[in-house]
C-alpha cells in the first residue's frame, strides 16, 4: 500500500481541516447582512418610469429601499428614449436625483412647391424639405414662404415621440395661361409684349384683368381679355378664321376664256376676289389654242397668281375669188377680201393665217354678187387651199333712162364711152343707148353713175 509522503500528508491534512464545520462559537462570530434603507429617487422631468437592478419600481419620484452600495437605474419619461445611470445607496434615507433629457418630437417639413423658408415659433427653422429632430413636444406655429407665393401658417400642437409630417401648398400670387390656337403656331402677345406661338404656358402672371392677343398670318386677329386670378390656372383656345385670298389668271396671248369649277368666270386677265382658302379647278381656252387646265391651291390670304402659256393649234386658209373684191368670213368673222391680180379674172391668192384646227365655214360676199360659201378643214400648222370661188353676178338694176321717144330703159350699168351708155338689161344682156338718146337718167342707189354727155 502507497503511503503519501510527508509533505503531500501535511496538505491533506489542511484540506480535511476546511472542510470540517466550524465550532459553535466561530459561527456566532460571523458579520451580518446589510439593512436596507430607504432612498427617494425624483427626476426632472417628473414621471419617468423607474426600474432599479431590472425590477420595476413605479415612477418618479418614488422611494425604493435599497442595500447600502452601487445601484444601476434605468429612468423613461414619457415620449422620450430611456437613461441609465448608476448612483450609489447608503445605510440611512437618502435622496438621489436625475436630470434627464427633454422630450422631443422629430418633425418632417414639406411644401408644394418646394423651397419655401420655413420658420418655427418665429426662429428659422430651414428650407422645405427639412428635418427637425429634436422639437419638444407642445404648441407651435410654422409658417412657410415662398416668393410670388402667399404665405401659409400652419398651428400644431405636438406630442412625443411620434414623429410628425407637416405639409403646406402654396397658393401662387400670380396666375398661370395654357394658350391654344386652331391652327397651331399663332403669334401670342399678352397686354402688348409678345410671349411665344401656340401652345404656349404663361406662368408668373398677375392677377387681374390682361389682354390676350394672337395672329398668325393669312388668319384674323384673334383678341380677348382674361380675368385672372392669383393661383388658379386659365386655358384659352383660340379659333383663328382664315382670310379669303385673290386668284389672278393671266394667259398668253391674253383674252382666253377662264372657267373656274367648270363656271365661265371671264376672259383674262382674271382676278377672283375673296377667294376662299382651298383648291380651285382652273382652265383656259382661247380659240387657236390649245386648252389648259390645272388645280391651284388658295391659302389663306395668299394673293395667288396662275399663268397659262397657250400652245397655238393653227394653219391657214389659201382662197382665190373671181371676180377680185370679195369679203371673205371664216365662221363668220371677216378676215379678209381678195385682191385683183394683174387685170386677171381670178384674184391673187388670200392666205388667212392664224386659223384654228378644225372645221370652218367659209363665206364670200360681194356687192352686186350672190353670195357663196365652202367649207374647209384645218389641220396644225398646215395651209388649206378652198377651190377658186366664182361668185354670180346678181341682175340688180341700179339706174333708169328716159330717151327721146318716150321709152324708160332699167338695167345694171356696165361701163359709159364716148358714144354710148352701156347697160345689162337682163341677166347676160347688155344693150348700148347712144347718148344723144338719152334725155334724163335715175339711180336706183348711190353707186350709179350718171351719163355724162
Amino acid at each position: 500500500m502507497h503511503r503519501p509522503t510527508a509533505p503531500a500528508a501535511a496538505f491533506l491534512a489542511l484540506l480535511l481541516a476546511a472542510a470540517a464545520p466550524l465550532p459553535a462559537a466561530a459561527r456566532a462570530a460571523a458579520p451580518e447582512a446589510p439593512v436596507p434603507a430607504p432612498v427617494t429617487i425624483s427626476s426632472t422631468p417628473s414621471g419617468a418610469a423607474l426600474s432599479v437592478d431590472g425590477l420595476p419600481r413605479g415612477a418618479t419620484p418614488v422611494s425604493v429601499p435599497l442595500a447600502p452600495g452601487r445601484h444601476v437605474a434605468r429612468l423613461a419619461p414619457e415620449g422620450a428614449p430611456a437613461t441609465f445611470v448608476e448612483f450609489e445607496a447608503v445605510d440611512v434615507p437618502s435622496d438621489v436625483h436625475f436630470d434627464l433629457p427633454a422630450p422631443v418630437v422629430p418633425v418632417l417639413l414639406v411644401s408644394e412647391p418646394e423651397g419655401a423658408s420655413v420658420t418655427r415659433d418665429g426662429a428659422s427653422a430651414g428650407v422645405t424639405p427639412a428635418l427637425l429632430p429634436d422639437v419638444p413636444p407642445g404648441h407651435h406655429t410654422f409658417v412657410f414662404e415662398l416668393a410670388g407665393h402667399r404665405p401659409q401658417t400652419l398651428e400644431t400642437d405636438l406630442a412625443a415621440p411620434a414623429p410628425v409630417r407637416l405639409f403646406a401648398r402654396l397658393v401662387s400670387t400670380s396666375a398661370s395661361l395654357h394658350v391654344t390656337s386652331e391652327p397651331a403656331g399663332a403669334s401670342v402677345s399678352l397686354n402688348g409684349a409678345p410671349r411665344g406661338a401656340t401652345p404656349l404656358d404663361l406662368d408668373g402672371i398677375p392677377e387681374g384683368e390682361a389682354t390676350l392677343e394672337l395672329s398668325l398670318p393669312g388668319h384674323a386677329p384673334f383678341r380677348t381679355q382674361v380675368r385672372l386670378a392669383a393661383g388658379e390656372r386659365f386655358s384659352v383656345n383660340a379659333p383663328l378664321d382664315p382670310l379669303p385670298g385673290r386668284l389672278s389668271v393671266v394667259t398668253l396671248p391674253a383674252g382666253a376664256r377662264v372657267y373656274v369649277d367648270n363656271q365661265y368666270r371671264g376672259q383674262s386677265p382674271f382676278v377672283l376676289e375673296e377667294a376662299a382658302p382651298r383648291e380651285y379647278r382652273v382652265r383656259v381656252e382661247l380659240a387657236g389654242h390649245d386648252p389648259a387646265a390645272r388645280t391651284v391651291a388658295i391659302g389663306p390670304g395668299e394673293e395667288h397668281t396662275e399663268e397659262f402659256r397657250l400652245a397655238a393649234n393653227v394653219g391657214s386658209v389659201s382662197v382665190s375669188t373671181s371676180p377680185a373684191g370679195v369679203d371673205v368670213l371664216v365662221d363668220g368673222v371677216r378676215r379678209g377680201t381678195t385682191a385683183a391680180k394683174d387685170g386677171a379674172a381670178v384674184s391673187a391668192p388670200l392666205v388667212l393665217a392664224d386659223v384654228p384646227a378644225g372645221h370652218h365655214r367659209l363665206t364670200f360676199s360681194r356687192p352686186g354678187y350672190a353670195e357663196a360659201s365652202a367649207e374647209v378643214d384645218v389641220a396644225r400648222n398646215v395651209t388649206a387651199t378652198v377651190p377658186t370661188v366664182e361668185l354670180r353676178r346678181r341682175f340688180l338694176p341700179d339706174v333708169v333712162l328716159r330717151t327721146r321717144n318716150g321709152g324708160e330703159i332699167r338695167g345694171v350699168f356696165v361701163e359709159q364711152t364716148k358714144e354710148f351708155y352701156r347697160l345689162e338689161t337682163s341677166p347676160g344682156i347688155t344693150r348700148s343707148i347712144p347718148l344723144d338718146d338719152i334725155i334724163d337718167w335715175k339711180p336706183l342707189d348711190s353707186t350709179s353713175e350718171a351719163p355724162s354727155k
